[in-house]
């Protein structure tokens, strides 16, 4: 086993040394930290084993990975089983070294190459290239740390151990090319057995300590992109930010897609013709960009239908993170709005829903002391008109899950407390002057703030409200009327 000790570099031009990357993802530091350990200490110093950890100050961290992968000649890839819910590098070291070994296949007569090392199974990307399996199965995890250690048993067969071995060997030919003699080895190999047992110990010692499972029934997305990214979208996300789905809650279900990852500009796509597309894209754009000013006024007020419109959730932002390196994380949660239990005669709840939702209305857009009302749209700030397009879509969309979540989107239900003849009438009037409004909301999201064009289409939404408001003012109170009155039956009987 080298000792390490001798210097490798003097006045003179520096020796050739093996240089080893480990790569991993943060949830398996402890791991890649135990194997570079044993390699670093088998290998001495003719080796130069890379952890990230190793990196300069003042550097780009993307830059230095890759100047530092240019140079290798083995990549070691870290991997276990274990959910990573962090941003990692790991798929951009492996994915830009396959393209150097493409570009180069040897480097001072070494042939570059990549040795996957991981728990249980190899990962996909990297299951036809000869790995090392570190041997720790689910029933072994079951012992103790002490059991383990008095059944750890290892020889000369063992893939680490042959591995050590072979590098071994290789260094000291760089070593006798550099005139340096040969580092002498244990003949019956306990010093490479003893190094790999205390691997095997350290990486047993971490897994014991990890969860063998998580239950995450929640909605949650965790959304990643980066500083450059960020600035360079304005006031939406950036196309190829990445939404990843955690947890058994299906988060993607609410949009009404299978739950896989996406990235930002695709999720827009997929999602075009739905008919909630433009308020589930504002809700998390706002949601995320609001935290980017400043983390004490986070904008955790957006509501969200689903898909299906009988679900209404509340947009969370539980996180903001970023890292040294410039990459944002986002982690949002879907909460479900608690819906309260009905009780009594079943008549009687869907008149009382009924009657709810029509003064609901009454309060939204017919009052003049309403923040929906057409003269304080008119008079509402230009700037401040997309906040308020998007508070008007909100309440108009949880207006339509109200109805649906009891029933009440079917004109039969309301033919119980209500004349078909006002019904057809408003159903008439309705459907002209919601589409006219939506287009209008539409409209004033497409704008930036500071777009010329805000106080026009302020003007324009005014109006559509106004004409709203002069259409449903007596045929909301005539409703009302007739649901109070079947009420006060109701009550009598």
């Amino acid at each position: 086993m080298s000792t390490g000790t001798e210097k490798v570099t003097d006045l003179g031009p520096k020796p050739r040394v093996l240089r080893i990357f480990i790569s991993y993802a943060k949830e398996d530091q402890k791991i890649a930290i135990a194997v570079y350990n044993a390699i670093q200490t088998a290998l001495g110093a003719f080796a130069d084993v890379f952890i990230d950890d190793a990196l300069r100050f003042g550097l780009k961290f993307q830059d230095e990975i890759k100047k530092r992968l240019d140079q290798t000649d083995v990549l070691v890839v870290i991997y276990s089983a274990e959910l990573k819910p962090s941003h990692s590098f790991t798929g951009m070291e492996l994915g830009y070294f396959m393209r150097v070994i493409e570009r180069e296949t040897s480097f001072s007569n070494f042939k570059r190459r990549i040795i996957p090392i991981y728990v249980d199974g190899p990962p996909d990307t990297l299951s036809d290239i000869e790995g090392i399996n570190i041997g720790i199965s689910r029933s072994t995890l079951a012992m103790t740390f002490e059991e383990y250690e008095a059944t750890l048993t290892l020889d000369a067969d063992n893939r680490m151990v042959k591995f050590l071995q072979e590098f071994q060997e290789i260094v000291d030919k760089i070593r006798e090319k550099n005139g340096f003699p040969k580092v002498p080895q244990s003949p019956d190999q306990q010093d490479v057995l003893e190094l790999v047992r205390k691997m095997q110990l350290a990486i047993f010692g971490h897994l014991r300590t990890n969860p063998e499972s998580t239950l995450k029934p929640q909605k949650q997305i965790i959304i990643s992109t980066n500083d450059v990214a960020l600035e360079a979208s304005g006031d939406d996300l950036p196309a190829d930010a990445v939404l990843t789905p955690v947890g058994s809650g299906n988060p993607m279900s609410v949009f009404g897609l299978p739950s896989t990852e996406t990235t930002w500009g695709d999720f827009q796509r997929l999602i075009r013709n739905a008919k909630f597309r433009d308020s589930w894209i504002d809700a998390i754009t706002s949601v995320v960009t609001s935290s980017l000013q400043s983390q004490l006024e986070v904008d955790n007020s957006q509501v969200i239908v689903s898909q299906d419109e009988k679900h209404a959730f509340r947009v969370i932002l539980t996180s903001g993170t970023k890292y040294f390196n410039g990459v944002r994380e986002f982690n949002l949660y879907f909460v479900e709005y608690l819906r309260r239990g009905d009780f009594g005669d079943q008549s009687t709840t869907l008149l009382l829903k009924g009657l709810e939702l029509s003064c609901r209305f009454r309060f939204l857009f017919l009052e003049r002391n309403s923040e929906f009302s057409s003269m304080s749209i008119r008079i509402a700030n230009p700037a401040a008109i997309r906040d308020v397009a998007r508070k008007v879509e909100r309440e108009m969309n949880l207006l339509v899950r109200d109805a649906l979540e009891v029933g009440l989107d079917k004109a039969n239900v309301w033919a119980d407390f209500v004349d078909w003849p006002c019904l057809a009438r408003m159903n008439q009037a309705w459907q002209p002057i919601e589409l006219k409004i939506r287009d209008n909301l539409t409209e004033i999201r497409k704008c930036r703030q500071d777009s010329e064009t805000l106080p026009a289409l302020r003007e324009s939404l005014a109006a559509s409200i106004q004409e709203l408001e002069t259409t449903f003012k007596p045929l909301n109170a005539e409703l009302i009327d007739e649901l109070t009155d079947k009420l006060k039956q109701y009550i009598h009987e």
